[in-house]
């Protein structure tokens, strides 16, 4: 299970790679308010991924119960108050845009890196 939440990770900064070295943003797509279910959908897929490794594996994963945890916050922060997660994003955005997208792949490969090696 590890794996293929370290393959969903890199999956996902494969497509924030692609699509913005082909001039099209999905990250931009994505971070939309009118896409906030498919952004909320994406989201919940890794807790759910990140909440049964930490429920069902045998010793205690703790770098995969902090990542769950991210996930948790950030769905709570966009359900709570999407107003200020959005704005928090136009934000970063609005000041360099190739550096935030930059920022998310790495991030997320980071993320798949701990979760293989710490997982």
């Amino acid at each position: 299970m590890i794996i293929l939440l370290a393959l969903l990770y890199i999956g996902y900064a494969a497509a924030f790679y692609y699509s913005h070295k082909s001039g099209y943003s999905l990250l931009r797509y994505l971070y939309k308010k009118e896409n906030i279910n498919i952004l909320l959908s994406i989201e919940i897929i890794f807790l759910i991924l990140t909440s049964f490794i930490v429920f069902t594996s045998q010793p205690f994963k703790w770098i995969i119960a902090v990542l769950m945890l991210m996930h948790l916050i950030g769905i709570a922060w966009l359900v709570g108050n999407p107003n200020s997660y959005y704005e928090m994003f136009n934000e970063s955005m609005g000041s360099d845009e190739s550096m935030m997208e930059t920022s998310v792949v790495s991030t997320l490969l980071i993320f798949a890196m701990l979760a293989l090696v710490l997982g």
